[in-house]
C-alpha cells in the first residue's frame, strides 16, 4: 500500500490493482448492493461503473434509494482524498421480459429519465442463464445441448449485445 494512503480503506483496491495493471486491460469487480468497504473501495478504484436494474417498480425504487445513499458516501470519501470520478456510468436492464407490459412501462420511464445512460441492449430473462448460474458457469461455458436451441440462442444473442456495448464503452475510454 502507498505510504500516504496507509489506513484509508478506500485506497486498498486501487493500490492492489496498480500492482497488476501491466498484466490486465480490464478488471471486473462485482460488488453486492451494500454500502460496505468493498463497494466504496471498488468505486474509488473504478474508471467505469455498471449498475444493474431489474425493471420492476420495487427494484427501481430500492436502487434509487441505494444510489442516493451511495452518492452521499462517495462525497464524504472524495473529501478525504479519493478520486470518485468515473469515465462512464451506465445502467443495464436485467432479467428483462419484453412481453411484460409493466416492465415495458418502467423501461420507458428509465430511458426517459436516464437517456443514453441506459444501455441499449437489455439482458433478457432466460432459463439458460439461470441454469448456467446454478452450475457456476457463464452462458459461454455451459453445454449448449442442455437447452433448447431457441432458448440458448436468444440468451446468447442478448448476452453478446450487452457485452459488445460494454466493450465499446471500454474502448472509447482507452481512446482506441
Amino acid at each position: 500500500m502507498a505510504q500516504g494512503n496507509a489506513g484509508l480503506f478506500f485506497f486498498r483496491v486501487k493500490d492492489v490493482l496498480s500492482q497488476v495493471d501491466e498484466r490486465y486491460d480490464v478488471v471486473v469487480i462485482d460488488c453486492p448492493p451494500q454500502l460496505g468497504f468493498l463497494t466504496m473501495s471498488a468505486l474509488s478504484a473504478a474508471s467505469g461503473v455498471l449498475v444493474t436494474i431489474h425493471p420492476e417498480m420495487l427494484d427501481v425504487m430500492s436502487m434509487s434509494q441505494f444510489l442516493r445513499m451511495t452518492a452521499d458516501l462517495m462525497d464524504v470519501i472524495a473529501e478525504s482524498g479519493a478520486n470518485m470520478k468515473h469515465d462512464w456510468m451506465r445502467y443495464l436492464l436485467t432479467r428483462y421480459e419484453p412481453t411484460d407490459a409493466p416492465q415495458n412501462r418502467i423501461v420507458a420511464f428509465l430511458r426517459t429519465m436516464y437517456a443514453e445512460k441506459v444501455l441499449n441492449a437489455p439482458m433478457l430473462k432466460s432459463t439458460a442463464i439461470s441454469d448456467a448460474g446454478l452450475t457456476k458457469q457463464t452462458l459461454y461455458e455451459v453445454d449448449r445441448s442442455a437447452f433448447t436451441r431457441a432458448t440458448y440462442d436468444r440468451a446468447l444473442e442478448s448476452l453478446n449485445a450487452v457485452n459488445d456495448e460494454i466493450a465499446a464503452l471500454i474502448q472509447k475510454t482507452w481512446g482506441r
